[in-house]
């Protein structure tokens, strides 16, 4: 069969749009820039294998316990002091809570699981204790990680910093300048664990009903006076990375792009601390969400101009105006 390619082909991409937010978000905004979907993505060499980055070392981001592992290795004062806990470990981390840690609170978190899911908050070690001889508790790794009982609040709410990291194989990492607060509905509550809305910062916990407010960075004055601190626990993150896996940052036959939402919490003093990373987050699909105009119209372009273009062969002449991405390393 000849295939006869109009004059807009060579804009073409294969990036099915329905397997990721991120894939519909990219999709979307490349055929509003004159791209054309289409199986052939040779023509344009851009698909979705650039997302393709290096898994075992997203993995050590993404996955909580193997980002406390790495954390505790090269730089633990950018997070809260975190253990790996699982089923075999948890009578000796056990024991360093009664030996160190007994008149403190901890957050006790799935490794592979998000959205607030099966999270407790214990006060004492007893408490822990009694999670482990509970038959009907969820297995498998977990992090055991000092909870911010003094946060720096908003009004009266807590509140948790979403910012985005990129990954490639050919150019380094970046940090988007701009992010949003996830500020609890509910006000803070401290010493008073039985209802965690107040207490988690997660989008949706276990029904549909939003469970926070989502708010641009730029709408607080105090955001440039800590974005500082993280950048630096960014680039100390990124700088361990790339010493356990420095092959994921080599190019070798295929360009490959990671997006990461890093999540962080202020303190009272206003010390910023790493609290976990997302790869691949849940990007809103939805025009009517309140974030797509303020920040992530935005984010995409620059996204696009950024990491698309400089890998696909053909693109077009398109000036991007967005806030521009930030060298991790300088």
């Amino acid at each position: 069969m000849k295939i006869i390619f109009n004059k807009i082909s060579q804009y073409r991409f294969c990036l099915p749009a329905s397997q990721s937010p991120t894939f519909y978000n990219v999709s979307k905004y490349l055929q509003e820039q004159g791209w054309q979907y289409s199986q052939f993505h040779w023509r344009s060499h851009f698909s979705e294998k650039n997302f393709h980055f290096d898994t075992v070392a997203a993995e050590h981001l993404e996955y909580k316990h193997l980002l406390a592992k790495l954390v505790n290795q090269f730089c633990p004062h950018v997070m809260p002091k975190t253990y790996m806990i699982n089923d075999q470990n948890w009578p000796f981390v056990l024991s360093n809570w009664y030996e160190d840690e007994a008149d403190s609170t901890w957050i006790l978190k799935p490794a592979l699981m998000n959205n607030g899911q099966h999270i407790k908050i214990f006060q004492h070690p007893r408490e822990l204790e009694a999670h482990y001889l509970n038959s009907n508790r969820i297995g498998g790794e977990h992090v055991l990680q000092r909870y911010i009982t003094d946060p720096h609040l908003l009004r009266g709410h807590k509140y948790t910093i979403r910012l985005f990291v990129v990954l490639t194989n050919n150019m380094g990492g970046y940090l988007y300048p701009k992010g949003y607060f996830n500020v609890a509905q509910l006000p803070y509550q401290p010493q008073y664990f039985s209802d965690l809305r107040p207490h988690l910062t997660n989008e949706h916990l276990d029904s549909n009903a939003p469970n926070v407010f989502q708010i641009p960075t730029e709408k607080f004055d105090f955001f440039p006076v800590i974005f500082p601190q993280i950048q630096a626990i960014v680039l100390e993150t990124i700088l361990s990375l790339k010493t356990l896996y420095p092959n994921a940052f080599l190019y070798k036959k295929q360009k490959t792009i990671a997006i990461f939402g890093f999540d962080f919490i202020v303190d009272v003093s206003q010390r910023v601390w790493l609290l976990e990373a997302n790869h691949g987050p849940c990007f809103p699909c939805s025009d009517a969400h309140p974030l797509q105009t303020a920040l992530y119209h935005d984010f995409w372009q620059a996204f696009i101009a950024n990491f698309v273009f400089p890998i696909a062969k053909y693109k077009p002449k398109i000036a991007c105006n967005a806030p521009t991405f930030i060298p991790i390393e300088g």
